[in-house]
């Protein structure tokens, strides 16, 4: 395979060149600028915790929720090279005793007990899940552990110790999901929207938002170190588009949703909303391909191939952030819209709730495609293979 090398001539470096290319430059928009002073009112002086606070979206929350000056940031994370990069990175900006990292797996809940016990949190922030559509596709029954048992875990304990509010960070692939990664979501919104409307203790605050820039897994990443082989760039096809943020700015809108109360919403606190953030337009990513490239001063189709390989099992066209039959209503913040998304009473989606994890904890497969259908209807598992026969793109 070519080297990127051959394509920089004299002191121009691959390595320099990439660290030049800003992947928010190549968005057909400016980021937005955000008022974060109603988060901080929120967020100052309260027992915080973050699930998944070494991931993408989780370290970039807690980066901006430590500004906040919180009384204490927990980072729990199961994975423990991510927790210990965002554990140092704030004790090296001297938040030491601040801050309390927890490897902990929310899917194990008598280990999930005692870090609640320990910090008594006010406001959890729940972004821990399994995101990758693939994989999880491969895999529903970790996925279905961790993105639904998981989420029940944390939700369950967050009332059970008081806390005043909880964050989960959803993505639009819950949306009319045709994977089971956006399966899982969709039902751990629903079970945060039936908990939210059935006790008035705890808040619970949903954020729908879309594929965020440089993210683990994500085309950028990819992209690059395609580029940086010589190539080809793997497109799934050539009529997929997604909405894509930078990470800071889907944070800041995750806080400012988090933080909105009811003079900045047309309804009462307690109504199991979904809030969505607002990401412009849609990208092509044949064209973020086609500019990425450029960006290293290579041409398309000349000095780098651009191939597109079939959308993957699970995989849109396009990502719907909202379905046609809900209801849009603008909020008092600029970015952020509120969704009304349908809902399942608490006493019916329980049974079928621990149908799904029941499933999953036997690893039964086919009885956990017909658990998650029940739930969400408009999933219907189909198996790999045909999905990609499907997808593949005309050539």
């Amino acid at each position: 395979m070519k080297q990127i090398g051959r394509f920089f001539a004299g002191s121009r470096n691959p390595a320099a060149v990439a660290t030049q290319v800003d992947p928010a430059a190549l968005l057909p928009r400016a980021p937005r600028k955000i008022d974060l002073r109603a988060a901080r009112k929120l967020f100052a002086g309260k027992s915080i915790m973050v699930t998944g606070a070494g991931g993408t979206i989780g370290s970039e929350l807690c980066r901006q929720i430590i500004r906040f000056e919180p009384a204490h940031l927990a980072l729990v994370d199961n994975a423990e090279f991510a927790l210990y990069q965002i554990d140092l990175e704030l004790k090296e900006q001297g938040h030491q005793d601040a801050i309390s990292a927890d490897l902990t797996d929310v899917c194990r809940a008598e280990h999930l007990r005692r870090v609640f016990e320990k910090t008594e949190p006010d406001i959890v922030v729940h972004a821990a899940a399994f995101k990758h559509v693939p994989i999880v596709e491969e895999n529903r029954c970790a996925g279905a552990l961790t993105n639904v048992s998981g989420a029940k875990n944390v939700f369950d304990m967050a009332i059970e110790y008081g806390a005043e509010s909880v964050v989960f960070i959803s993505t639009d692939k819950a949306v009319n999901p045709t994977s089971f990664m956006g399966a899982t979501k969709r039902i751990a919104e629903l079970y945060a929207q039936a908990l939210d409307v059935a006790q008035n203790d705890t808040r619970f605050v949903t954020v729908r938002f879309g594929n965020v820039l440089g993210s683990t897994g994500s085309v950028v990443p990819l992209f690059r170190r395609q580029i940086e082989n010589g190539g080809p760039l793997t497109v799934t096809h050539p009529d997929i588009i997604r909405y894509f943020m930078t990470t800071p700015e889907a944070v800041q809108l995750v806080l400012l949703a988090a933080s909105l109360d009811n003079d900045d919403v047309p309804v009462v606190t307690h109504d199991g909303r979904v809030f969505v953030l607002d990401m412009g337009d849609p990208v092509k990513i044949l064209d973020f391909a086609k500019r990425m490239i450029g960006a290293y001063g290579l041409t398309p189709g000349k000095d780098i191939e651009i191939k597109f390989t079939g959308l993957r099992p699970g995989e849109k066209l396009f990502e719907e952030i909202f379905l046609d039959t809900d209801a849009l209503l603008k909020t008092a913040a600029e970015g952020v819209l509120l969704a009304s998304p349908a809902m399942i009473d608490l006493p019916l989606l329980t049974p079928r709730l621990s149908d799904v994890i029941e499933a999953a904890r036997d690893g039964e497969q086919i009885e956990l495609d017909e658990a998650v259908h029940h739930l969400v209807p408009e999933f219907t598992a189909e198996s790999p293979a045909a999905t990609h026969a499907r997808n593949q793109p005309n050539r």
